[in-house]
């Protein structure tokens, strides 16, 4: 039942159920379609390995690999039906709506699939500004199920009308600004006709090519081209006609290691270059397969073969609590942390299988927000103190999961790890708590030139401000030499060791930060010292240097307490900020970082 405090925008995304309504979708207004954000760009890909949670700036080749060349992972998000609070185009404000499933695991993610048992399934705008902020492209659904299998008995009543429902499709995504479709056909179709469900599925795939640049079109294991529904779960003779003819397959979940290496030989036979096409389904429900907590286990089956992953329903990790939530009585505060916990306990058992992505963008602004809130601040101050929920609020992610690394999983231990926290944020509803002082804590990996300067920027706030300090860490990298560097900024008298590949950058004073807005540059937080009990720091990094094709690779934050600290200290990051500097004006700056690495000095 909703809180009696629920309020909702009437406007808010609806599926399209009938083919007439699809036809007719050009027809009608779409109030929505200017608002959808464009997609982030993003590093290429970066395995962060066993101990990806903690920075390390030993002399070693920074890797990557090409986005297209590693397996995929597409997440298809089937919530309970969906269409609920996301549904809503300015969000949902109600005490008991601000506590719901929210995905900000992006780093790891390469497709969003939004999935309903609708006819066609058009992702809500709070999705796809969530997704296409933190990088990541969205498709949408055409599912017809037994049911409804007159449906596709009329689109497949000619070929003409077959081409009307592809151009229609192809408007939706185009006006709805997402990347393609996938098809989930599960009901039995006459063996006349099955030729013609794959010239649906080519012709499709062909006209999002030629309309939306870097749409796909991947095709449900479930029908097969005899006309029945015998779902494979794995790649063979059966359901191959329908593979050729789009950009992947989504194997369904029935497999095992027999499937998976038939798979392989035909993959191998018939078309190597595709193998990163087959989509192995992983239902994280486990119906099929082991699954839930131990999502990891199938997972590590896939990645041996190289083939790429659909992991369905991820919201098992908040529906799961539901029940018990509910019989125990639990405060939203409490629900909210019981999610986070669980959820990224479940992220942090999967990640070391997958390759992040993460922010390469200048200028970069993130305050942490999830998309939920008890209230909604701008620079510390408060906006609105209703609860809310919106997806499209959701700033960029951090590209780890935050729980304790798996050596700290048996021992409940709350300080071994740094949080979401919502009792206080600089922008929207959350920031990020941190008590651990151990290592430098990774938040990014990115890829941010240091060609043009950079001007650094974060807000912070500590629990004692004089027995603790929050330091932000960038890894600078020589990708020529493999060297990195690690620059501490922090405040101006703050510690580093002795080895020749770290520095301390110099914070600028109150005069000297306002002395960039003269020299042109434009911030998101202001060049002052502090706003509304949140300590601001400014730093330019000046390249003036340094050899050609120096970059900021990571991004981490450490903690620093002083020994009379109390071990329930903390600091909160409200937000970080960088753009590229001014160089032709930074003798201007007398407090500016000469960035210098030890093989150049």
């Amino acid at each position: 039942m909703l809180s009696m405090s629920f309020r909702a925008d009437p406007q808010m995304c609806q599926p399209i159920v009938t083919l007439k309504a699809l036809l007719d979708f050009e027809k009608g207004p779409h109030p929505w379609k200017n608002l959808v954000e464009p997609i982030a760009p993003r590093t290429r890909s970066r395995h962060l390995g066993e101990r990806y949670q903690v920075l390390d700036f030993a002399d070693d080749p920074v890797t990557y690999v090409e986005n297209e060349s590693r397996p995929q992972v597409l997440l298809c998000h089937d919530f309970k039906g969906n269409y609920l609070n996301d549904k809503y185009i300015n969000g949902v404000q109600g005490e008991e709506q601000w506590v719901d499933y929210r995905f900000y695991n992006w780093a790891a993610i390469d497709i969003f699939c939004y999935f309903s048992h609708n006819f066609v399934t058009v992702p809500t705008l709070q999705w796809l500004n969530c997704a296409h902020r933190n990088g990541v492209k969205v498709i949408g659904t055409l599912i017809v199920e037994q049911k409804n299998v007159q449906l596709l008995r009329d689109i497949l009543q000619s070929e003409e009308f077959m081409a009307r429902v592809v151009e229609a499709l192809v408007q939706v995504s185009k006006v709805c600004q997402f990347h393609g479709w996938l098809l989930n056909i599960e009901c039995a179709l006459e063996s006349s006709k099955v030729g013609m469900l794959r010239d649906f599925v080519q012709l499709l795939t062909e006209r999002c090519h030629a309309e939306i640049p870097d749409s796909l079109v991947i095709w449900y294991d479930a029908i097969t081209k005899s006309g029945r529904v015998d779902w494979q779960n794995e790649l063979n003779s059966a359901n191959d006609t329908f593979f050729l003819a789009c950009d992947g397959i989504f194997l369904n979940y029935a497999w095992d290691r027999q499937k998976l290496e038939r798979t392989e030989n035909y993959i191998r036979n018939y078309c190597p270059e595709r193998r990163l096409h087959v989509y192995v389904g992983i239902d994280v429900f486990g119906r099929s397969q082991k699954a839930q907590m131990d999502t990891n286990a199938p997972l590590e089956q896939v990645t041996n073969f190289q083939f790429s992953v659909a992991l369905f329903a991820p919201g098992w990790t908040f529906e799961s609590l539901e029940e018990s939530s509910r019989r125990d009585r639990l405060e939203p505060d409490d629900r909210n942390v019981q999610f986070l916990q669980m959820n990224d306990r479940f992220w942090n058992r999967l990640w070391r299988h997958l390759y992040v992505r993460g922010p390469m963008q200048l200028p970069f602004y993130t305050s942490f927000c999830l998309g939920s809130g008890k209230f909604y601040n701008r620079l510390g101050k408060t906006q609105s103190d209703e609860c809310w929920f919106n997806l499209a609020k959701q700033n960029f992610q951090p590209s780890i999961p935050y729980t304790p690394p798996l050596e700290y999983e048996t021992r409940n231990d709350p300080l071994s790890h740094w949080t979401h926290h919502f009792d206080g944020a600089l922008d929207g509803g959350s920031c990020l708590k941190l008590r651990n002082d151990e290592h430098d804590k990774r938040v990014f990996a990115c890829d941010f030139s240091c060609e043009n300067d950079l001007i650094v920027c974060y807000a912070y706030r500590c629990s004692n401000s004089t027995t603790v300090d929050l330091a932000l860490v960038l890894k600078a990298y020589c990708p020529r030499r493999h060297e990195c560097m690690r620059i501490v900024c922090a405040n101006a008298n703050c510690h580093v060791g002795d080895r020749s590949n770290e520095m301390r950058a110099i914070p600028l004073d109150k005069e000297q930060s306002l002395q960039l807005l003269k020299l042109g540059a434009v911030s998101q937080l202001p060049l002052a010292d502090t706003v509304n009990g949140w300590d601001i720091r400014y730093y330019y990094l000046s390249a003036e240097k340094l050899p050609p094709g120096i970059r900021i690779v990571d991004i981490g934050m450490k903690l620093h307490k002083e020994p009379e600290a109390h071990a329930t200290d903390y600091a909160l990051l409200g937000a970080i900020h960088l753009q590229a500097g001014i160089p032709t004006h930074r003798n201007y700056l007398a407090q500016r970082t000469v960035l210098l690495f030890h093989s150049t000095e």
